[in-house]
């Protein structure tokens, strides 16, 4: 099993286990979160994933915020994480790696993504001192980044944004941006690109 594979069932399982510790039904989170039914019960079972607004809606109806259970997803799967297959990981497209230069960092796509109705679901992987794009890009979608391990700077041209462990932030579209690690110890985020394939 890959892990992204070993990723989404993770997710799916603490989804369903939340619910049930809530005592709350499939319709009535399906409703609230403004979710199918049908795209919930697979997201539980590891079928399929929540794109990072609709788990976000479901996430508040358990207490949760989404960067604060994407830390605890990493936890969890972390020593499986240990002796990483880089072969397993898929290549990140169709997103484009504008500015992109060897040793800057990594961004993988967690899964692939086959309509403009699915979101990107991809994994940042910043080492200390380190920036993923030295120039500002834009993208013409909403970027949802949720920090799971250390902390990651977001600049724009306006302000920057200090993101620690289990904080989220919202990137408008067309809005530049850029990442950057300017601490001693690496940082992981998750970002999800709510329009896949631009």
């Amino acid at each position: 099993m890959d892990e992204a594979t070993r990723r989404m069932q993770c997710i799916g399982a603490n989804l369903r286990a939340l619910r049930r510790k809530t005592g709350k039904t499939l319709e009535e989170v399906a409703t609230k979160a403004g979710v199918s039914v049908s795209h919930l019960a697979n997201a539980e079972h590891g079928r399929r994933m929540l794109h990072g607004e609709l788990l976000r809606n479901v996430l508040v109806l358990y207490g949760y915020s989404l960067a604060v259970f994407m830390s605890h997803i990493e936890k969890l799967i972390q020593p499986l994480n240990e002796n990483r297959n880089s072969d397993a990981v898929i290549p990140a497209s169709p997103i484009p790696l504008m500015g992109y230069r060897p040793g800057q960092g990594e961004l993988h796509l967690l899964h692939p993504v086959f309509s403009v109705e699915e979101s990107a679901h991809l994994l940042l992987i910043l080492p200390p001192e380190q920036e993923l794009w030295h120039s500002y890009i834009v993208l013409p979608a909403r970027c949802s980044v949720g920090v799971a391990r250390g902390a990651l700077l977001i600049e724009t041209p306006q302000r920057e944004f200090l993101l620690n462990e289990g904080e989220y932030a919202t990137i408008l579209p067309h809005q530049p941006h850029r990442f950057r690690n300017h601490t001693l110890a690496e940082a992981r985020a998750y970002i999800w690109v709510e329009t896949a394939c631009i």
